[in-house]
């Protein structure tokens, strides 16, 4: 566990430098850093200074305190790696099975995890202390509400943004990452450096977010299982104007064109921040500045006519909803690019293919990220699905199927690319390759212009 979140952004190679090199931070001493109240008993000296922490084995360098977080009886704690690679000291559930006999110094705590979110939060001085944080949490939508959010409470000079696409520091973006809290604060270490005063930051669903991200002081929280519940039906999602009546009044403005994908996301979006103290007539400002969310409802231009939308749809009420509002936008008829992800739930698989086929004439099925399943076994479950054969195509290499689509296409017309969103690679038998359909698209038009 070493990073913040998933899946790069298109351009970005999957790469971060060692923990010390990610903020800075004063030289530091781990019996400064982890407080008597933390640790259970202690083998060794705990005045000496540490040149960085480290919660993944891979990741040490010479001088680091490793936190061992992995759960107890895991192989993949690393611990006798971490030794080997210079580590000076150790915090762990339990009193590791290393020798002592080089100095090193070895600290029982209760909750590993809990003891890096405190001891990192002090290495990096205290960024969350700076910084106005707010978390958006739910089940559906998250990356949506957490880009729109943020554009709509202020700037990106002013807010930093951690999502599931991609970390905005300020001063940089990176490819995002998975979910620790060494990272965390290195990464609103460097928001706080770049001169930002907040940010928003979507939380992972899961055990990881009832632990040590409640540690944080949120300056707000927005669950989105509740605020859908309590927007109910009040106003249509398809409607080219958002309509609705909050608790400071009636909010009445058109929805941009490049955010027609995501207009039930942005209703939540807006009242978010309308309950946050931005004024509706701010609002309304900031609402038609706002960008596309990276894959999610975009829109990307090609000639000839028609357009395409990539969209991160992988369940059927999503995509059905999806493909609803793109009939909305389209005079003519719409074909859908769709795979499943390998190594999951299966039921789903042959309920998407009917969604699909009840929103599109032409559905063309392919791979998405089979992971280690085999791919005909995914596609077989999709199949299920059918209530037309004639819709239907296989296709199952990706960059085919979407040229496919394409080709069919005329103008009127929509293509609808949808599972993976912004996803920079393909994952098949544990491969990852490039593969981003935003820039299928764009090689499919090239190649036809001939440039």
């Amino acid at each position: 566990m070493s990073g913040l979140l998933l899946s790069p952004p298109s351009g970005h190679v999957r790469r971060l430098p060692p923990p010390i090199a990610r903020a800075a931070a004063r030289r530091a001493r781990l019996g400064d850093l982890l407080t008597p109240e933390q640790r259970v008993a202690a083998v060794g000296p705990l005045d000496r200074p540490i040149s960085g922490l480290a919660a993944d084995a891979r990741q040490v360098v010479a001088g680091n305190v490793f936190f061992d977080v992995a759960p107890a009886g895991d192989l993949r704690s690393g611990l006798d790696e971490a030794v080997s690679r210079g580590a000076i000291a150790v915090v762990g559930p339990h009193r590791p099975r290393v020798a002592l006999g080089r100095g090193l110094t070895v600290v029982q705590v209760p909750d590993p995890l809990r003891a890096l979110t405190g001891v990192a939060r002090r290495f990096f001085r205290q960024p969350d202390a700076a910084l106005r944080l707010h978390a958006v949490q739910g089940e559906h939508g998250k990356t949506t509400v957490a880009h729109l959010l943020r554009g709509l409470l202020g700037t990106p000079a002013e807010l930093g943004l951690l999502s599931s696409v991609h970390h905005d520091l300020g001063s940089r973006v990176l490819p995002a990452t998975i979910a620790c809290p060494l990272e965390f604060h290195a990464l609103l270490a460097q928001m706080r450096d770049a001169g930002c005063t907040g940010a928003v930051i979507e939380l992972p669903s899961g055990p990881t977010e009832a632990g040590w991200l409640e540690d944080f002081a949120w300056a707000s929280r927005l669950d989105l299982r509740m605020a859908a519940a309590e927007r109910g039906a009040a106003s249509s999602a398809l409607s080219p104007d958002l309509r609705f009546r909050w608790a400071g009044g009636d909010f009445s403005a058109p929805i941009p064109e490049g955010l027609r994908g995501v207009g039930f996301n942005l209703e939540l979006a807006v009242r978010g921040a309308l309950e946050r103290g931005v004024s509706p007539a701010q609002v309304a400002a900031r609402l038609g500045q706002l960008p596309p969310v990276p894959g999610r409802g975009e829109r990307v231009a090609v000639p000839g006519g028609f357009d395409v939308w990539v969209d991160a749809a992988d369940r059927p009420q999503r995509l059905a909803y999806f493909l609803r509002v793109v009939r909305t936008l389209t005079p003519g008829r719409v074909a859908l690019v769709l795979g499943c992800p390998g190594e999951c739930d299966p039921a789903p698989r042959p309920l998407l293919t009917r969604a699909g086929e009840q929103g599109a004439e032409l559905v063309v099925l392919t791979a998405a990220d089979s992971r280690g399943e085999p791919l005909e076994g995914i596609l077989r479950d999709m199949l299920r699905g059918v209530m037309d054969p004639g819709a239907i195509r296989c296709v199952p290499d990706r960059r085919s199927a979407v040229a496919a689509a394409l080709a069919w296409a005329r103008p009127g017309d929509a293509v609808v690319i949808a599972g993976r969103g912004a996803e920079a690679f393909q994952r098949i038998e544990r491969v990852a390759v490039p593969c981003d359909d935003r820039q299928l698209v764009r090689d499919w038009v090239r190649g036809r212009s001939g440039r």
